[in-house]
């Protein structure tokens, strides 16, 4: 049979497809909940997309959102590029899931149990190196719990190397060193379970559906193109911020040398700069980056 090397589950649409199997969505859950696999109720599988703010009218969609019966809600999500306000925007789909159901005037014994399980391919919390993270509301000093209805399970992927494995996680570990591989290679040295083991035949029905791996492949090529028009944003803010303060030592009569000594820059990067400013002294930085971006020999 063919191993897919090719897939990876970082990608949203790949995500959601592996995960929304029940059998696989069971031994991923049971490594986070510490609940038996066979323990577990009935998964339904949920419409992704929430009501809409009352105030902003802005509809929020889920990766995979779940009702499992005898646990509660749950909603998680893969998120592989930073964030900002992650924790707020976490926090604010929990609240839908939490209240969305209850009907007006029906007694408020009837919430359901809400969960929120983040994984991110980025570092989110500064105060541990450690992978996972679980959060529940709690007193300040006494730590007794306010109440359970809420909980909140943050992965990391980029520290599942910084630290030793705590036992009672080593299931997760696993499914996070899953989550994160791309190849054949690095899946054949997971060690597995025979939950994972069916994330991987559902790897390799997706890569001989070409329907599906038609939106998977198109998926990533939105996330090539989102991170590249990130990073050029990211490089035009770095260099508006040095054209102008290029333009005001132009002003005070600096020479390209000593511009480019006092900014620690590549002298020559400082002349071409320069010679832009002149040709174009009435435009705005903006303008001139532009147009240094678009002169040949240019970076």
């Amino acid at each position: 049979m063919k191993k897919s090397n090719n897939i990876s589950l970082k990608n949203d649409y790949a995500f959601t497809q592996i995960m929304k199997q029940p059998k696989i969505l069971r031994g991923f859950l049971s490594s986070i909940l510490h609940i038996p696999p066979e323990k577990i109720g009935t998964i339904h599988i949920k419409d992704r997309h929430l009501s809409k703010d009352l105030l902003e009218g802005k509809l929020s969609i889920l990766d995979l959102y779940t009702v499992v019966e005898g646990t509660g809600k749950i909603n998680i999500e893969m998120k592989v590029l930073p964030y900002a306000h992650w924790d707020r925007r976490s926090l604010s789909y929990l609240a839908k899931v939490y209240t969305q159901d209850l009907k007006s005037g029906e007694a408020y014994a009837n919430c359901v149990k809400a969960i929120h399980i983040s994984i991110l391919g980025f570092n989110q919390l500064t105060d541990t190196d450690y992978f996972y993270s679980s959060f529940h509301m709690r007193e300040d000093s006494r730590h007794s719990l306010y109440s359970d209805q809420w909980e909140v399970h943050v992965i990391e992927l980029p520290k599942l190397n910084s630290s030793k494995v705590k036992e009672e996680h080593k299931k997760l570990y696993q499914w996070a060193c899953f989550i994160c591989a791309e190849r054949e290679e690095e899946r054949a040295m997971i060690e597995k379970d025979p939950y994972i083991e069916e994330a991987i035949r559902e790897l390799e029905l997706l890569e001989r559906d070409p329907e599906r791996m038609d939106e998977y492949l198109f998926r990533q090529k939105n996330l090539s193109d989102y991170v590249t028009q990130m990073e050029y944003s990211r490089k035009e803010g770095e260099y508006t911020k040095v054209i102008d303060l290029v333009q005001k030592k132009m002003q005070r009569g600096k020479t390209e040398a000593e511009i480019a000594d006092a900014l620690e820059e590549d002298p020559q990067t400082i002349a071409s700069i320069c010679r832009m400013i002149i040709l174009y002294p009435s435009s705005s930085k903006e303008e001139i980056y532009k147009a240094w971006q678009n002169k040949p020999g240019t970076d």
